[in-house]
């Protein structure tokens, strides 16, 4: 058959979607863009925020348009079901738990562990737990996920070397709730166990580790992001830099407590990128919390943000908060968040002109070139004529150009351009 496979939200998604895309193609199914000649479309839902909702039914809406047999699963249709056939009874909704009986169902009930290679990406993402036991006042997730459930570490290590065998440079080891990994198992464990197990047994170039809250994130991770093979990267949510704005959020630390936890990270791993996440426009929120949020982020080590406008989540407990914050204002501080991570980005990239990252090569770029993704996350345009999409680089960045880092591969390097940037700290490998 011929399907197509729309994907929306997280991490967690994509590579539920991965092992599905790579288990029907690998039984000889076809995988193309939604279009008429459609035969089936899996539409792998999201309800992180209105937006998502909004999105997920109107993907749901295009596929029944286009006459394909449609199947919704992901978080939204685990929660909304009724709200999706009302859209038509027609559409099959799978729960999150049953995502993939999806495989079998079209594969001749062949379990999808054999299925996890094959997708034109340069990195894939290896989900490695799901659900979460935490309550965030504002999140629906736990709902449609579930408690955290980790997979077997053998299992996970077999599903990287068969990555690593297909050619993949690099994993992203993602969750719903990756901090939470191993306590469920027994005997015990956890993520830096994991991740030294995977240095130790594979031979991936470049491991990830997708976001972290601030009070999992143990000395053993820190001493593993020194390994040359960890991205010295980290997503760490925020949320909010009032204190009072967090214990609505039901948070579980303090503006005081995240910032201990910050400057032992940048203390520890010179040169990390640090990403988070932040929610504007909570319950509660006036402008002196505000203030105070801005004023937090400008004094963190961050080098870039994701902004979330407070979207309403049904059956939470924010929802039926006092202080309810209007669409004008959230509008207002989302821009001026956006601004502060803007500047960080910046003056971040700035700071990596005249030095080397190593990058997976991504695609061909029309006016010549490769995009790239280096270690640290950040963007990078290479300057060559010749490179293979997913191979791993090292790039001797040159300049900036807007948000993009522009670099050309060391081995193109004249001698006197050579010891000219290697002058300066070699990025991620601490030498000189």
């Amino acid at each position: 058959m011929k399907f197509s496979l729309i994907t929306l939200g997280c991490k967690v998604n994509q590579s539920e979607s991965d092992t599905i895309e790579n288990a029907l193609t690998s039984a000889g199914h076809e995988v193309i863009p939604l279009s008429p000649e459609t035969d089936v479309c899996i539409v792998n839902t999201c309800t992180v925020t209105a937006r998502s909702d909004y999105e997920s039914r109107q993907y749901i809406r295009r596929a029944l348009k286009s006459g394909a047999r449609v199947v919704a699963t992901g978080c939204y249709s685990q929660l909304f079901r009724n709200e999706i056939l009302k859209i038509s009874p027609l559409v099959r909704v799978i729960d999150n738990d049953k995502k993939t009986s999806i495989i079998s169902e079209f594969c001749n009930n062949i379990e999808s562990s054999s299925f996890n290679v094959g997708t034109t990406r340069s990195r894939a993402f290896v989900k490695i737990q799901d659900g979460c036991n935490f309550g965030c006042s504002y999140c629906s997730i736990p709902m449609a996920r579930g408690k955290s459930r980790s997979r077997d570490p053998g299992e996970i290590l077999d599903e990287i070397l068969a990555l690593e065998a297909g050619g993949y440079r690099e994993i992203v080891l993602t969750g719903i709730h990756i901090g939470l990994y191993g306590h469920d198992l027994r005997p015990a464990t956890d993520l830096a166990a994991l991740a030294r197990r995977v240095i130790e047994e594979s031979g991936m170039a470049r491991i990830r580790l997708s976001s972290l809250e601030i009070n999992e994130i143990s000395g053993e991770l820190l001493d593993l992001l020194g390994h040359e093979r960890i991205c010295r990267h980290l997503h760490i949510p925020l949320q909010s830099g009032d204190d009072a704005i967090l214990a609505r959020m039901n948070r579980s630390y303090t503006t005081a407590r995240y910032a201990e936890r910050m400057e032992e990270i940048a203390g520890r791993v010179p040169g990390i990128s640090i990403g988070t996440d932040v929610i504007t426009g909570f319950p509660g929120e006036d402008e002196k919390s505000f203030r105070n949020t801005l004023s937090f982020i400008e004094s963190m080590p961050f080098s870039y943000l994701h902004v979330f406008p407070y979207s309403v989540r049904k059956n939470t407990a924010a929802a039926g908060m006092d202080g309810q914050v209007d669409r004008a204002t959230k509008k207002r501080r989302a821009s001026a968040l956006r601004e502060v991570s803007r500047r960080k980005r910046e003056k971040y990239m700035e700071g990596l002109v005249g030095r080397t990252l190593d990058v997976i090569v991504e695609d061909r770029l029309e006016g010549g070139g490769y995009s790239s993704t280096a270690g640290n996350y950040m963007k990078v345009t290479i300057d060559a004529e010749r490179l293979i999409p997913g191979s791993l680089v090292y790039t001797a960045i040159t300049a900036m150009s807007g948000d993009t880092l522009r670099g050309i591969p060391v081995n193109s390097l004249q001698p006197a351009d050579f010891i000219c940037v290697h002058r300066k700290y070699l990025y991620g490998h601490g030498k000189e």
